[in-house]
């Protein structure tokens, strides 16, 4: 787990995210070192993907299941004692992702919440301008790569770079790149063939850690991708009734990647930096 580097990222709208004033600089910055804990858990959702995350002070989402599942989202951010979410991404915009945000919204606050640039087309998504609209939110609509340092932990995030695929929604996931000290971990999404290269042009590299892209459904491009990330770890946020491929599954093999399923219950991640726990 020997992973140290240094990023170049875009700054444009960077500051208007997170100060409220515009700039396209340019800078280079470095992995922070690590000096607490960073601690995730991928909830048991069925096939639904929400994400907790906890840095040294703050509070990150990725998705928020479908719509059932955001009671069980906020009954862990209350276990927590949080009453506002720092981050909160959307991968995309599909049912099982942004469900469960008006729960969500409707029970804790969230300073920064990120999007795809694209409109979806579904009840949950109607439901997600609703809330939006009523909560009068300030939603980041992303059209660029952006970078940005969460107390110890380096967050990388890649776009979409067309305005239309073939798979639709799930080929404008958002996917999201996090290094906290020497450890890697990549969270695809539900990127399909059509994304997944995109991806392996920005983050293919080894990683310690992967969220399986799109529950563990296998394309042809699959093979490519895990064997150039290559994790230590791996978590499908699968159902019984909706199980990861066994194609997925023997690649995984084949990688020497120890792979978990959500279906089994949740599994929670902890990184000093250094070193990988993973439980469930």
């Amino acid at each position: 787990m020997n992973y140290k580097k240094t990023v170049c990222f875009v700054f444009i709208l960077f500051t208007l995210i997170f100060s409220g004033c515009e700039s396209n600089h340019i800078e280079s910055i470095t992995v922070p070192d690590a000096v607490s804990d960073f601690t995730f858990t991928v909830l048991k959702a069925g096939q639904a993907d929400a994400i907790f995350m906890k840095t040294q002070n703050k509070t990150v989402i990725i998705d928020c299941g479908e719509k059932d599942d955001g009671d069980e989202l906020v009954e862990l951010i209350h276990k927590n004692n949080i009453t506002n979410i720092d981050y909160l991404f959307i991968t995309h915009f599909d049912k099982d992702h942004v469900g469960g945000f008006p729960e969500v919204i409707n029970n804790v606050t969230a300073t920064n919440i990120m999007v795809p640039d694209y409109e979806g087309n579904n009840d949950e998504y109607n439901a997600y301008l609703e809330t939006v609209k009523e909560k009068k939110l300030n939603i980041k609509q992303l059209t660029d790569d952006i970078s940005f340092v969460v107390d110890d932990v380096l967050f990388e995030v890649s776009t979409p770079k067309k305005q239309a695929y073939a798979e639709g929604d799930n080929d404008f996931s958002l996917v999201i790149s996090v290094s906290h000290g020497e450890n890697s971990f990549l969270f695809a999404g539900d990127a399909e063939e059509g994304r997944l290269p995109e991806v392996l042009s920005e983050f293919g590299r080894k990683y310690d850690f992967l969220k399986v892209p799109h529950h563990g459904k296998h394309n042809s491009v699959s093979k490519r991708f895990i064997n150039t990330v290559k994790p230590d770890y791996a978590v499908v946020t699968d159902s019984d009734k909706n199980p990861m491929s066994d194609k997925i599954i023997s690649l995984f093999n084949s990688a020497g990647t120890k792979l978990y399923s959500t279906k089994n219950g949740d599994v929670t991640v902890i990184s000093d930096g250094k070193t990988i726990a993973v439980s469930q």
